[in-house]
């Protein structure tokens, strides 16, 4: 459970789409009829003063001018200066989710903002206002650690850009595991298995104590992996941490299904 930050632009052998905040592919439209079918309620903007106005001008005026910079032929509609419109009119398009957040100048961080259609079994309605630390609460091995907490809202906001990549096993391609909402399978009730690879990108806004986090979710078949990343992943679910494992939803009989599929 590493932070697992990498500079941004790092070569991982994607070619132009290792240098895009925005990653476009085949699949755009699957996303967004994804995206429409998640209830608003998960969605939320905060704008308690000054200065979380002043940050949600900054972030949306960068997303305008890169997007622009990453898609010239599908732009976005024009800005409002809503921003409760605004973010909805880039999550309605994106194939990433996205969340704001925001230090002030007392030092006390929260989510500003956020639109997450696709969570790998959470939710995302809970976390609008809440602290770094108190979204990553339910994270083995982060609830204790509130220097980590620290260290890494001000790598967000004041460092970077930076990518990392997290990783989960699904018995389904759904992308929204929402717990309650979501339309994912049980394993005991599939007959494959998928990896599930997010993408997070943290890009700083340091003049205004802010970060925006992208999220943008990778789904692959066991059977289009090759044999020698079907291994790492079976070594790797084996020699799991149980309190990762049950985290991730992959303890018991979840796990010797993942398993055994993963060999077949």
């Amino acid at each position: 459970m590493a932070a697992g930050l990498q500079p941004f632009e790092t070569d991982f052998g994607n070619g132009d789409a290792d240098a895009q905040f925005f990653q476009r592919d085949t699949e755009a439209n699957r996303y967004r009829r994804a995206k429409s079918r998640a209830r608003r309620a998960r969605s939320g903007v905060l704008s308690r003063g000054g200065t979380e106005r002043e940050a949600h001008r900054a972030v949306l005026q960068w997303v305008w001018a890169q997007w622009a910079r990453e898609h010239p032929d599908e732009l976005l509609p024009t800005m409002t200066g809503d921003p409760e419109h605004d973010y909805a009119a880039i999550a309605a398009e994106a194939q990433e989710d996205l969340t704001v957040l925001h230090r002030d100048s007392t030092g006390h961080d929260a989510a500003i903002a956020v639109y997450v259609a696709f969570p790998s079994g959470w939710r995302p309605e809970r976390i609008l206002g809440a602290t770094f630390a108190e979204i990553h609460r339910p994270v083995p091995s982060f609830s204790d650690d509130d220097a980590q907490a620290r260290a890494l809202t001000t790598s967000m906001i004041d460092r970077g850009p930076y990518v990392r990549f997290v990783w989960t096993l699904a018995a389904d391609d759904e992308l929204d595991h929402h717990p309650e909402e979501g339309t994912g399978t049980a394993w005991g009730d599939s007959e494959r298995g998928w990896l599930r690879v997010e993408r997070q990108v943290t890009v700083p806004f340091p003049t205004v104590g802010t970060s925006l986090f992208l999220i943008r979710t990778y789904l692959y078949p066991f059977e289009a992996l090759l044999a020698e990343q079907r291994a790492i992943l079976h070594r790797a679910l084996a020699s799991m941490p149980p309190e990762i494992a049950r985290y991730k939803g992959l303890d018991g009989e979840n796990g010797a299904i993942a398993q055994r599929l993963l060999l077949e």
